[in-house]
Parts: C-alpha cells; structure tokens; sequence
C-alpha cells in the first residue's frame, strides 16, 4: 500500500458529499482565511485522498478544498492512497473530523492569546467555560455610571482561599514586574456586602 503527499489540481478531485460534518458559510469562510494567513497549514492537515480506478476522492479534507476554491487556488497537497477500502475510509472521515478531550483553559490562556483571539481562531465561549454576561454591558444603568472603570467580581469558597488569592495577585499587578499593569486597584470584602 503506498502512500504519497503530494499536490493535485483541484479539478481532479471528487469531493464526496456524504461526510456528516457541517460547516457554516462564515467557518468556511473562516478556514480560508486560516489557509491564506498560514499557506504551510495544509502540509500538516492535508486531505485525504483515496486513489481509485484513475480517480482523486477527497473522503476527508473536503471543506478545505472547498475553502481553498474560495481563495481561487487551483491545486491542493494531499495525502494520497490507492484502493482504501469503503469501511476504512468513513471511519477515518468521521475520525478526521472528531475532537476528542477537553481544553485545560489555564494552558490554553497561559500561550498569550487574548479571548477575542482564540474566538478568531475558532473557539467558543462555551468551549472556554467563559460566562458571556461578563460581556453584555447591561442596559439600566445611567449615564454616570456607564463612565465608571470596567470591575471584576470575584467569589471564594473560604477566607484561607481568598488571602491565598491575594499573595499570587499582589505579585501579578506589582508594576515593577508588570508595567501594563499600571493603575490597577482592588478592595476586599468578607461576605459583609
């Protein structure tokens, strides 16, 4: 069984239409926009291509062909395999489009990516475990409070946890460790409020 990583004209691929994964206009959109900033991305998740009686079928990678016709590209890198059996190629067509496991969010924040940034790449919030009210700037509020600076609330189980908290904190907002954050304040409360 051989197989080959190479390019083919998109013209000469069948795209097979039976892959259950749906994709939205916008995240197609948004794929080909992934291909065009990063063109080396399909040499490390090409589609796959299953050779048969002298003909391409993409089984999966089919909606980044699709996108990369959006970019007006005329051929794609594959991964190509001659006579890939019809149980074999649904199962890596399903496998190929399944995300397993959860993201640790800590890690994930700890690589420097902003939250409007990780949703650009594809995220969702609930994906983040990210409370969306945090984000709706609430409608009854008057004119003068609408200036007031932007505020985080934060609960704890207990006190220990709590003055815990505050060590790692006054070490995060120390400006001669962290200028950019300059002008932070914050005031403690013991359930009293």
């Amino acid at each position: 069984m051989s197989i080959s990583h190479k390019k083919l004209a998109i013209k000469d691929i069948i795209l097979l239409e039976n892959n259950p994964r749906m994709i939205t206009d916008d995240e197609l959109l948004g794929l080909s926009k992934d291909i065009k900033n990063d063109p080396t991305f399909l040499h490390q998740r090409p589609p796959l291509i299953n050779f048969i009686d002298g003909k391409y079928y993409c089984y999966a990678g089919t909606q980044r062909i699709k996108a990369q016709l959006l970019l007006k590209e005329t051929e794609t890198i594959c991964f190509i395999e001659e006579n890939v059996p019809e149980d074999l190629q649904n199962k890596r067509m399903l496998k190929d489009n399944l995300h397993r496991g959860k993201w640790d969010s800590d890690k994930l924040f700890d690589l420097g990516f902003e939250i409007l940034e990780l949703e650009e790449i594809g995220f969702d919030f609930d994906e983040l475990n990210i409370d969306t009210d945090l984000f709706t700037e609430p409608t009854d509020l008057t004119s003068e409070m609408k200036n007031n600076p932007p505020t985080l609330k934060l609960v704890f189980q207990e006190e220990k946890q709590m003055a815990e908290f505050i060590k790692d904190l006054d070490v995060l907002i120390d400006t001669t460790n962290n200028p950019k954050y300059s002008g932070i304040s914050y005031s403690i409360s013991l359930g009293e409020l």
